[in-house]
């Protein structure tokens, strides 16, 4: 195995286990209360699994500067 993937799969092991404990019962019970009509742990919920895609696709395309851009084999010509 090559060392460029070993050492991303090493990071994205490292940001699967950090989810784990981010997504684990005690932290998630500190949240309550509402933001406007929205429970703060739902909120919370869906911030922590967008930060979480947003840097899997980091690690996995470091070379990427937009959300949605192209990369070389999707280009339309």
């Amino acid at each position: 195995m090559p060392k460029a993937m070993q050492k991303t799969l090493l990071k994205l092991g490292i940001v699967g286990f950090a989810s784990l404990l981010l997504f684990n019962y005690p932290l998630l019970s500190l949240y309550r209360g509402y933001i406007g009509d929205w429970p703060v742990l739902y909120v919370l919920l869906f911030v922590l699994w967008l930060a979480v895609i947003l840097i899997a696709r980091r690690i996995t395309e470091p070379y990427a500067t937009g959300l949605f851009k192209a990369t070389p084999d999707q280009d339309a010509s």
